[in-house]
């Protein structure tokens, strides 16, 4: 019962910390909703917008809404004079939340790329053997080509495949100006949601503040694939949950019927001299909660224990290409670690309830003579 305890508190942890680094990750680079005119360009053509309009000011007074920024994409080739890639960059300004992107950075960054300044990803740097300081040049294909030299100035990762092998972090000016954009002009916002949890009814807000033209792009479309993993995940962690409650029921069950059994003959005596089945159950139950009590509290200290080792030290890996991170993160998630203790708790009540109604069953002269 202990072992199967511990092995359902670190399956907890392990999934919420998955959930929140992978949640994590993906809102700094794009937040719960991007919002963009809609037009019959790609996805990187936008159509320019104010920086201003006048709906923003009634999209940030939403109790919703926690935060918004602007932002535009805008395709190019990374060179670095030996080797060419294609990238696409992402314009950004002075609102960026550059707080929650904090943590995928290599080092603090203190404020958003300058004219001249670029953060590209790990992976880009290592394919293109660049570092903080390196000098590239950008080519941007469009009629008349235009090239300009960057310094690298960031470097981050965020784990997420289609993020790190494409993206390129710029001023959203130098953007505007290879567009052709007239100044104070962007390609889009995006919005972050104050609790995620309500997040179909801060979308439905949203959606209500937003001009007919404007279109979103909730995250649990644009990387649905993400939000399936985890929802398969906390599949795979409930139907644990489930296996691990029936083994320890069945074993306490066992265990219980393999007492009443052995002491069928002091039923006996006790029933003989006058102890009525409802004090004989209750002495049985009380074994029960002992042996249940202690099960549950070696486990939880087992499983807390390997949790504060792995949240420390960080000694179990994982391959960032499959996994998204590089070590097995751990959420304190609680709410889940209460649940399961009450969960076990009740099935394993229900169940102890089983074997001691065989007390009812003993005849006191049977049981003594046998």
């Amino acid at each position: 019962m202990s072992l199967g305890i511990a092995i359902l508190y670190v399956s907890v942890v392990i999934y919420a910390g998955f959930e929140k680094e992978i949640k994590q990750r993906m809102f700094s680079v794009g937040g719960q909703v991007s919002l963009r005119q809609y037009s019959t360009g790609t996805l990187y053509e936008e159509v320019p917008l104010d920086a201003k309009p006048e709906y923003l000011k009634k999209l940030k007074a939403l109790k919703e809404v926690a935060h918004v920024q602007s932002f535009a994409f805008k395709p190019a080739l990374i060179s670095n004079e030996q080797e060419v890639a294609g990238i696409v960059l992402k314009g950004i300004a002075n609102d960026f939340n550059l707080k929650a992107f904090q943590t995928n950075a290599d080092q603090p960054l203190k404020q958003v790329p300058v004219e001249g300044e670029i953060w590209i990803s790990q992976r880009i740097a290592r394919t293109l053997e660049l570092h903080r300081g390196s000098e590239i040049v950008l080519f941007f294909l469009q009629e008349p080509p235009r090239y300009r030299k960057m310094k690298v100035t960031g470097i981050y990762q965020t784990g997420l495949e289609d993020v790190d092998e494409t993206i390129a972090f710029v001023n959203l000016n130098l953007i505007s100006e290879i567009n052709g954009w007239d100044p104070g002009k962007v390609g889009g916002f995006v919005v972050f949601v104050k609790d995620f949890d309500d997040f179909a009814q801060s979308l439905d807000a949203i959606e209500k503040t937003i001009p007919y033209n404007m279109g979103t792009e909730p995250i649990t479309v644009v990387q649905a694939q993400l939000f399936e993993w985890l929802d398969v995940i906390g599949r795979n962690v409930l139907v644990m949950f489930i296996l691990v409650a029936m083994v320890a029921g069945f074993n306490l069950t066992a265990t219980l019927l393999i007492m009443v059994v052995e002491r069928r003959k002091m039923v006996g005596v006790l029933k003989a001299m006058g102890a009525e089945n409802s004090l004989i159950r209750n002495i049985f139950i009380r074994n029960g909660l002992s042996i249940m009590f202690q099960g549950m509290l070696w486990g939880n200290a087992i499983g807390l224990l390997f949790a504060v080792i792995q949240s420390n030290f960080h000694l179990i890996p994982l391959d960032p290409e499959n996994y998204y991170l590089s070590s097995v993160p751990i959420g304190w998630d609680w709410f889940s670690i209460l649940g399961i203790n009450l969960g076990v708790f009740v099935i394993s009540w229900l169940v102890i309830l089983i074997p001691v109604q065989m007390v009812n069953r003993i005849q006191p002269a049977e049981a003594v003579r046998g």
